[in-house]
């Protein structure tokens, strides 16, 4: 064991108001749900409003405005102006606008259609189990059209982000056609297309979310050279003719067992000499986070699913018939792990 970290008592303050924080963090994940559904930071967006516009506008009892917007513009989303009135601050026009080329706030509603599953937390960390028997399974498979969107919308928030910093660890240029397994609606092939325009690309994902995904390939300047194939990774063929093969937040999604199921599919699926690219929120070997995987990994405890190690992944891999495994630094987002399949 370690010395035992002495601290100034102003770093205790500190201290004591980011435990208070994660004390009521599932309070501040609902208010910023509920703002986004309402639509407020984009009625803020085309301009700024006093705190009884905002009220009048979307029908809030006034004795809630004033906590809302004060824990709004505390947290930064919101400032208020020399007028009084209130409007975005950049961070909010750039990420919580849902027109933003760079919206994230699909993510937070997202996390709403988790409330459910994240009240079992308690007991999945004490069992190890996930909140059902059946874990990731039940969950996808009882979503809705409303739960398939925001899930969808949130993946894509995710995706755009990660893909900028994962087109900095891989070299796309050398593939001819991309696999996208589990790719949702797009938002890592669609960024990789544009950034590669030799490449050409095929998204595989659930049936519910092709409607989702064709309306983003449309709106592509790379929608001549992606298509989507509709279809379960746990129950239909993958399709073939690919040397790329990316798995973007599939595998953290699922148990050791499904996960081999996963990738012996995919070795399968790709050509011989092709190369697999695992890119999802990954753990330090030292157990010293980052902050994001280690706090989403506590999502995947409920789920059934697990955020790994890099060298966990290369055992996966390997287990699976590739060879040749790499991986990039562990990030702050995701991390990266590549394998070849032998040619």
């Amino acid at each position: 064991m370690g010395r035992k970290q002495y601290w100034r008592m102003d770093e205790l303050e500190s201290a004591r108001f980011r435990i208070y924080a994660l004390e009521d963090g599932a309070i501040r994940a609902q208010a910023l749900a509920f703002c986004l559904r309402i639509g407020l930071f984009d009625r803020l967006e085309e301009g700024a409003l006093d705190s009884g516009e905002i009220g009048d506008a979307f029908d809030l009892s006034p004795r809630v405005v004033p906590s809302l917007l004060a824990f709004l513009a505390s947290q930064g989303p919101i400032e208020r102006g020399l007028d009084g009135r209130f409007g975005n601050t950049q961070a909010a026009s750039v990420f919580l606008v849902r027109t933003s080329p760079r919206y994230v706030g699909g993510r937070g509603l997202l996390f709403q259609g988790f409330y459910d599953a994240i009240a079992h937390l308690p007991e999945s960390l004490a069992t190890g189990k996930p909140w059902t028997p059946a874990g990731q399974h039940d969950m996808f498979g009882g979503f809705g059209p409303e739960e398939q969107a925001w899930f969808a919308e949130g993946m894509f928030a995710n995706a755009v982000h990660g893909a900028r910093w994962l087109l900095e660890q891989v070299d796309f240029r050398s593939g001819r056609r991309l696999l996208d397994v589990g790719g949702s609606t797009g938002g890592y092939t669609l960024s990789i297309l544009e950034a590669v325009p030799a490449l050409q690309a095929t998204i595989f994902d659930l049936p519910a979310v092709r409607d989702l995904a064709e309306q983003r390939i449309r709106a592509s300047a790379a929608s001549d050279r992606v298509s989507f194939v509709p279809g379960s990774f746990f129950t239909d063929p993958l399709p073939k003719g690919h040397d790329m093969l990316l798995l973007s937040s599939v595998l953290h999604d699922w148990g050791d067992g499904d996960c081999e199921r996963i990738l012996k599919r995919c070795f399968e699926a790709l050509e011989p000499g092709g190369t697999v690219v695992v890119t999802e929120p990954m753990l330090r070997e030292d157990y010293s986070g980052p902050d994001h995987p280690a706090a989403s990994g506590l999502t995947m405890v409920v789920l059934g699913g697990e955020n790994r190690m890099p060298n966990r992944i290369c055992e996966l891999l390997e287990s699976a018939g590739f060879g040749a495994c790499w991986q990039s630094e562990v990030g702050a987002q995701n991390s990266v792990v590549t394998g070849k399949k032998p040619g």
